[in-house]
């Protein structure tokens, strides 16, 4: 496994102090014959950014004063993926343009998205999001990790038990999300937890407003309670947050 003392230090800088204030939007997944492989945190994208080890399993006379890298979508006009022999700089640019073309996509309100649901989500969002100066960069630490663990389990049961309020075909897509975040707790940022939490509670909120209300509440009474009495920080009070 490739650690940060393989990859030349000048690549190292120039690559992760772009990445590090994008973990809101990217991550970083370990792939063969890569110094870096980064997609989006939206499990249903096939976007990436690769630079890869040795070019010349992929490319032809590669010149090894180079470094070979590979992106999807090529530009706004193309959602091909392409690769390119060049410098470090030239890598760099890049991956700056890659990064601004993935967010200006999801900015974009699209017929083929919920709408309305991601409007919920992001207003859920704005309330529950971590103001840590580390919360775009850094995990949730042990001990807080453990109570998103055990409200998710809460949250789970509650989203299985519901009855007529919603569809067994929303409950399942509801309780894969959950899975997903418990089996991702420990290589996501703050935020990037926060953000897949409310988005459970934007979807919720869409299909049922009662039941939505009933667990936002419960998820400030449990979970923010416990994460602020373990010193994350919010822009509101609990009390300020309950009604």
């Amino acid at each position: 496994m490739i650690t940060k003392k393989d990859i030349p230090l000048v690549l190292l800088k120039a690559i992760e102090s772009i990445a590090q204030p994008n973990l809101d939007i990217i991550k970083l997944s370990k792939l063969d014959n890569t110094y870096y492989n980064f997609s989006e945190i939206d499990q249903n994208s096939n976007n990436y950014f690769r630079i890869y080890i040795d070019g010349s399993k992929t490319v032809g006379n590669y010149d090894r004063s180079k470094i070979l890298y590979e992106w999807k979508p090529t530009n706004a006009d193309s959602v091909n993926s392409y690769s390119v022999l060049g410098n470090v700089q030239d890598a760099t640019n890049q991956f700056v343009t890659w990064i601004a073309i993935i967010r200006e996509i999801n900015a974009f309100p699209s017929l083929h998205d919920d709408n309305f649901a991601r409007q919920y989500a992001n207003y859920y969002f704005d309330e529950f999001k971590i103001l840590d100066d580390d919360a775009n960069t850094s995990p949730f630490n042990p001990k807080q990790q453990e109570s998103i663990e055990l409200y998710l389990e809460n949250l789970q049961s509650s989203i299985v038990k519901a009855e007529s309020n919603i569809d067994v075909e929303l409950k399942t897509e509801l309780i894969t999300e959950i899975i997903e975040i418990k089996e991702s707790l420990k290589s996501s940022t703050k935020n990037q937890v926060m953000k897949k939490i409310t988005k459970v509670f934007g979807k919720l909120f869409k299909h049922s407003k009662e039941l939505a209300k009933e667990i936002v509440k419960e998820a400030k009474k449990i979970l923010i309670k416990n994460l602020l009495e373990n010193g994350v920080d919010y822009a509101k009070t609990l009390g300020e947050m309950l009604p």
